[in-house]
C-alpha cells in the first residue's frame, strides 16, 4: 500500500539541515495520499493502531479524503483518496509509486501553492521546497521536475494562473522570510526560472479556450473549512 505524505511534513523531510533551520515550524498534523482501492485497508490498520475516525466527516467525504485523530489526540491526519481536490483538483493517483516516502517535489509545490489565498506557512512551506530543490526534466532527490509542471499548468488554465499569481507573491516575501543576501538571492532566482518556464511551455487547445474568458469567471473552488 503506497502511503505518502503531502504538506508540512513531507516538505520538511525532504529538505536538508539548513532549509529546516530557516523555514522549519511546528507541525500540527500528518498529510498523506493513498490509493482510494485501498482505503479500506488504510482505515483498518489506523484504527487497528488506536487512531480515531472523524466519523461524520468520513461518511460525507471518504470517497475522496479521511480524517482520523491520533490515540492520544496529539495530532490530526488527513488521507487524500487518488485526488487532491481543495481549490484545484490535482489527480495524483499515477504519482504515488514515483519515489518513496513522500510524493515527488513537482507535487509537492502545486499541493502549496493551488491555494487561493495564500499564507504566511503556505509561502515557508514553499521557500523551504524551493530551497533545496533546482529544477530539472525529472523527479528524484532535490530535484522539482519542472516538465511534469509544465504539463500539469499548460493544459489547465485555472491552476497556472494560481500557481503563477502565487509564485508572484512569494517572490515579494522572499525579503519577509530571509535575511541572508545570498540567501534571498537564491530563492528569487529560481522563483523567475519557474516563472518563466510555466509562461514558455506548451499550452493545449482547452487552456487557451478558457484564456479568453480569463478571470472574468471563477477559476477557482473554495474548499469545506475543516476543524482541526
Amino acid at each position: 500500500m503506497p502511503l505518502r505524505l503531502i504538506g508540512g511534513v513531507a516538505l520538511w523531510l525532504r529538505a536538508g539541515d539548513e532549509a529546516r533551520a530557516l523555514f522549519g515550524r511546528d507541525y500540527a498534523d500528518l498529510d498523506f495520499v493513498v490509493h482510494r482501492r485501498q482505503s479500506r485497508q488504510l482505515r483498518d490498520l489506523l484504527e487497528a493502531q488506536g487512531y480515531q475516525p472523524e466519523r461524520t466527516f468520513n461518511a460525507m467525504h471518504g470517497a475522496k479524503r479521511l480524517l482520523y485523530h491520533a490515540p492520544d489526540d496529539g495530532f490530526q491526519v488527513d488521507v487524500f483518496l487518488d485526488v487532491f481536490d481543495m481549490c484545484h483538483r490535482l489527480d495524483l493517483k499515477e504519482r504515488l509509486d514515483v519515489e518513496d516516502f513522500t510524493l515527488p517535489a513537482a507535487e509537492l509545490l502545486l499541493t502549496k501553492l493551488q491555494i487561493a489565498k495564500l499564507n504566511r506557512k503556505d509561502v515557508n512551506d514553499t521557500l523551504m521546497l524551493l530551497f533545496d530543490h533546482e529544477l530539472a526534466d525529472g523527479d528524484g532527490p532535490f530535484r522539482l521536475n519542472g516538465a511534469r509542471l509544465d504539463e500539469l499548468c499548460g493544459a489547465d488554465w485555472g491552476l497556472y494562473t494560481t500557481i503563477s499569481d502565487n509564485l508572484a507573491k512569494v517572490f515579494d516575501m522572499v525579503p519577509e522570510c530571509v535575511n541572508d543576501d545570498v540567501v534571498a538571492a537564491k530563492l528569487s532566482s529560481r522563483i523567475e526560472d519557474l516563472q518563466s518556464r510555466l509562461v514558455a511551455a506548451p499550452k493545449t487547445v482547452g487552456w487557451r479556450l478558457r484564456a479568453q474568458v480569463g478571470r472574468r469567471k471563477k477559476w477557482y473552488q473554495l474548499p469545506e473549512e475543516v476543524v482541526r
